[in-house]
């Protein structure tokens, strides 16, 4: 049984920072600029929760059995980027469903939680960015309803 909850500082830190190597793996496939997982763990980690709580948004885990199989981390109120709208939005800075527990729709209901904050946020838009070559994520965001808005270009100097 898989049930979502709010992280707890106290006792989910290790099985986050986990998630966030796994899912900084995951991604250096394709982006090998991407920095090291161990690396990079501890201060994305501790710069992801201060935004989140800067934001007023949550980190829900979605706990399996006893273990945590993933997390989302939600800032409820962001920008607004000028050049698009005047109003705040809500952001998905993270999502990774660990991979021993994919396909049994704990990313969908990571996303639902993360949904059901911003909307009691009064956000009226929720935005998330994705690795242009990771078509497997892009494809999960498209089947709950996102849409390509902008499209992000990089060069290596």
């Amino acid at each position: 049984m898989t049930d979502i909850r709010e992280y707890d500082p106290a006792a989910d830190y290790p099985a986050l920072r986990a998630c966030f190597v796994e899912l900084q793996a995951w991604e250096r496939q394709f982006e090998p600029s991407m920095p090291e997982p161990e690396d990079a763990a501890d201060p994305y980690v501790a710069d992801m929760l201060a935004r989140c709580a800067a934001s007023g948004g949550h980190v829900f885990v979605a706990e399996h059995d006893g273990a945590v199989a993933g997390f989302v981390c939600l800032l409820a109120k962001v920008g607004p980027d000028l050049d698009e709208s005047t109003a705040p939005y809500a952001y998905v800075s993270d999502l990774v469903v660990r991979a021993a527990y994919r396909g049994r729709g704990i990313g969908r209901r990571l996303m639902a939680a993360a949904e059901q904050a911003a909307r009691a946020a009064q956000s009226k838009r929720l935005k998330v960015g994705v690795l242009a070559a990771n078509k497997r994520t892009f494809d999960f965001y498209r089947a709950g309803g996102f849409r390509a808005h902008t499209i992000g270009l990089v060069k290596n100097l």
